[in-house]
């Protein structure tokens, strides 16, 4: 940092904002909201600094906060890696990057970054990428710079082990925390909620981009089995193009979009949460269904049975039967409600603030080291 011998600076957290984009909500979205409003509430540093394309597209919750400020960034790649390298070398007293990375050119303070997964780079549908070398090059830059670096999982953690040789200087597994509004008390608003996404109540909910890795077909491929609708929500049109030519003439309702308002509502009035995918870096949209007092039905992949836990169903993501099988059980009351208690008290220690705790605990260490 550029400071003067001697002098003492208050703390300044300068956080990477770049995932906030109007009209997208995604996992990493929701780290970052989650994460940046927790530590505004407390006092380990006297100001925030939110570095983002556009401040219209940041959440409410965070907009008219005292201890952040933004500062908006170039919106083309290079330009704002730029920026945000030269950024880092005023008086902060740490960099926290929602990504892999840290900035191309370099951070000039103490850094900590999130690898959330890197099925970019080992999954059969996106290893063949022509950016994969360079996102590699990337991830091991960070795992090397940082002075710390936080995984969702153990599972991303040791799949990182294994394709680069080391998890980084300090490598910490956190479970993200979940939003305060998925609760199980309804508001006054699910069937106006409802009818805007023209859905009745008791559907079967996928959440997700719908890329490859997310395995839709396998829910597809027993459509015309199931006794309830299925919902894809948040797949753009170019997914569901591609799940419609694997799987023509399967019924199932398609929303693009979803407003994050909206979210909490169109899953505490679903039936269950499937999450079939082949690859996750930990797998919010279960816990966040078990947090509204909706079961969960996941993949048998070691991420999603290590965040989700027993509280969720678990089906083989080959095998279209044992899905059919996981939903026909969840139709029995006495199982169904077992499901709710378990995964309530799953999700317990990870709502609210208590669940971005132990993040805040390690950025009290790192400011502590300066």
């Amino acid at each position: 940092m550029n400071t003067k011998p001697g002098k003492k600076i208050a703390p300044i957290a300068l956080i990477d904002g770049r995932e906030f984009i109007k009209g997208a909500f995604t996992g990493i979205g929701r780290v970052l909201e989650g994460l940046t409003h927790a530590l505004a509430q407390k006092e380990i540093v006297d100001e925030i600094v939110l570095a983002v394309f556009d401040q219209d597209s940041v959440p409410d919750k965070l907009k008219d906060h005292s201890r952040i400020r933004f500062k908006q960034i170039p919106a083309t790649f290079l330009k704002s890696e730029k920026f945000l390298s030269e950024l880092s070398r005023k008086d902060f007293s740490v960099f926290i990057s929602p990504y892999p990375k840290l900035p191309l050119f370099g951070c000039f303070c103490k850094s900590i970054h999130i690898v959330h997964d890197i099925l970019y780079l080992t999954h059969p549908a996106y290893r063949k990428r022509f950016k994969v070398i360079y996102d590699r090059y990337r991830l091991t830059k960070a795992l090397k710079a940082a002075d710390l670096s936080w995984y969702d999982s153990w599972w991303s953690l040791r799949e990182t082990e294994g394709l680069v040789g080391f998890a980084g200087r300090n490598p910490k597994v956190r479970y993200p925390g979940i939003g305060e509004r998925f609760i199980p008390q309804r508001n006054g608003r699910e069937q106006e909620t409802l009818e805007k996404y023209s859905l009745t109540s008791g559907y079967i909910l996928s959440l997700g981009n719908g890329l490859p890795h997310k395995n839709l077909g396998i829910l597809l491929q027993i459509a015309e089995q199931l006794t309830r609708p299925l919902v894809f929500a948040g797949v753009p049109e170019e997914n569901q193009r591609f799940w419609d030519n694997q799987h023509p003439q399967k019924e199932a309702v398609w929303i693009r979009h979803v407003a994050e308002a909206d979210l909490s509502a169109l899953i505490r009035n679903s039936f269950c949460l499937a999450q079939p995918s082949t690859a996750e870096g930990y797998g919010y949209p279960p816990l966040e269904a078990m947090a509204c007092g909706v079961p969960a039905v996941v993949s048998s992949t070691p991420v999603l049975t290590e965040t989700a836990g027993d509280a969720a169903l678990t089906a083989d993501p080959r095998d279209p039967a044992s899905w059919l099988a996981a939903f026909s059980a969840l139709e029995r009351k006495d199982n169904y409600e077992s499901r709710i208690e378990m995964g309530l008290a799953r999700v317990e220690p990870l709502r609210g603030g208590r669940g971005w705790d132990p993040y805040l605990a390690d950025i009290t260490q790192i400011i502590g080291a300066n």
